[in-house]
């Protein structure tokens, strides 16, 4: 667990993890060293670890940073007042931008540095859960609308993530695509296909 920061020390802690979200960014967490980090902003080494005693615990709050921005912009986008079929639209549009835009995020995908790969997988697994949770909330609130036709929404949350996780393991993984524009577009409109058919099979027939 990660030692209580002093209230005045907040800024300090947040210089270090902008810093630290641009370095990771930029090079990948297994490249960078806390040397860097603190270079960065000025600080000494010494510094940096009464805040941070190692890289790893670093790149997870880097990551937890990221994962809530994620987390608030989604349960934003559910506030407006739009259709579950909208919302679940939004909703698979917006993964798109955040795994594009949040770099650390991806990394948790493929990273494979010694401990960091513990820690990443661990983030990964805190990651999936909080985005079921968003799609059940989404289910039941189509249900509650009548707008869905579903019976078991734990079920259909997960089976729903494993489908939008699809196109991005296809372009990059199995097909070992670079991230640049066209990358993006094609897992864009995949993504697009793949939540049409999921309603087509979840709207409740009339």
């Amino acid at each position: 667990m990660r030692t209580k920061i002093p209230e005045l020390s907040r800024e300090k802690e947040t210089l270090i993890l902008n810093a630290a979200q641009t370095r990771f960014a930029q090079y990948g967490p297994g490249k960078v060293t806390m040397d860097e980090i603190a270079a960065d902003i000025g600080m000494g080494k010494a510094s940096l670890y009464y805040y941070f005693q190692t890289k790893e615990k670093l790149f997870e709050e880097v990551v937890r940073q990221e994962k809530n921005q994620f987390f608030d912009d989604m349960h934003a986008m559910m506030e407006k007042k739009v259709s579950s079929s909208d919302m679940l639209r939004r909703y698979a549009s917006k993964r798109i931008e955040h795994f594009r835009n949040l770099a650390n995020l991806r990394a948790l995908v493929s990273q494979q540095h010694g401990d960091l790969k513990a820690c990443s997988l661990e983030l990964y697994k805190e990651f999936q859960k909080e985005e079921v949770k968003v799609l059940h909330e989404i289910l039941l609130l189509g249900k509650k609308r009548g707008e869905f036709g579903i019976t078991n929404l734990q079920q259909s949350a997960e089976a729903i993530m494993q489908m939008l996780y699809g196109p991005r393991s296809w372009y990059l993984h199995k097909l070992q695509r670079n991230l640049d524009d066209e990358t993006f577009g094609l897992l864009e409109q995949s993504t697009k296909d793949i939540v049409e058919i999921i309603l087509h099979g979840i709207r409740k027939r009339k």
